[in-house]
């Protein structure tokens, strides 16, 4: 099942809405055939009088599950957020603490710089695939072996704060990588899609005595639907275009840090 899931959120905007579009409407238009135009339509009009109750508890249902949906699609967007600011802020942070120390050096002031470039050039791309980056992986590295070096006794507790700091920069750096793979678990996708056809089915046997009010509650929960689940869909992954997390606080360090 994770297959076909990852499989559908890796279609274009374009593809995705019209893949929603096309099954979704198409399902609306068979239940008003079936209902008013089959040779079934006999034995389905013995339905008649199904209360519009059964058709809100279900509606009731699928709009919890989109809320849970969302808040997790939320929740991962606004982690990456905050990861992508916790990391910048510390490498900021970790050349104005060199600065203020007297421990600044072009070595230090190259290897941050490197490791923004490197993650901004390399990295982030390699994201949306869920890629790890070699060459970043190799700036930080080298970052945290530019700090670790040896210094005078006196330096020792500032030195000892500032691996720390690259510490916590290779900790963020890890929680972003991990996170470019995170989505939500298939089943919960499978669920929010089987309910909506559910609620289609629900709306087509509340209004089995005239077609055009049937077909325009179709209509309209069909768009509603689709528009929110696609809007879902796209957000899925926080790394992932079209709307994605951008790199803009990473990229603000090479105009804070000097070469």
């Amino acid at each position: 099942m994770q297959d076909w899931f990852a499989a559908w959120l890796a279609l274009p905007v374009a593809a995705l809405f019209a893949s929603l579009f096309a099954f979704y409407l198409g399902t609306a238009a068979l239940i008003v055939w079936l209902s008013f135009r089959s040779g079934l339509s006999l034995r389905i009009q013995t339905f008649k009088g199904v209360v519009a109750p059964f058709f809100g508890s279900t509606a009731v249902i699928f709009g919890l599950l989109i809320a849970f949906l969302s808040n997790d699609i939320w929740d991962r967007n606004k982690q990456a957020e905050r990861i992508v600011v916790a990391e910048s802020d510390t490498l900021v942070a970790l050349y104005s603490l060199s600065v203020a120390s007297g421990l600044d050096n072009p070595n230090l002031r190259s290897a941050i710089r490197g490791y923004v470039q490197a993650v901004v050039e390399d990295e982030w791309p390699r994201l949306a695939a869920e890629q790890r980056s070699a060459r970043a992986d190799g700036a930080l590295d080298k970052l945290l072996r530019e700090v670790a070096q040896p210094g005078s006794p006196k330096d020792v507790s500032i030195q000892r704060t500032m691996l720390d700091m690259v510490l916590k920069i290779r900790t963020a750096h890890e929680d972003r990588v991990q996170l470019s793979g995170d989505r939500t678990v298939a089943t919960k996708w499978a669920a929010v899609l089987l309910l909506a056809l559910i609620t289609q089915i629900a709306i087509g046997v509340v209004h089995l005595d005239k077609p055009r009010p049937q077909a325009a509650a179709l209509c309209i929960f069909t768009l509603a639907a689709v528009l929110v689940l696609g809007l879902l869909a796209i957000h899925e992954e926080p790394f992932q275009p079209p709307i994605f997390v951008p790199p803009g606080p990473i990229i603000d360090v090479l105009q804070k840090v000097p070469k």
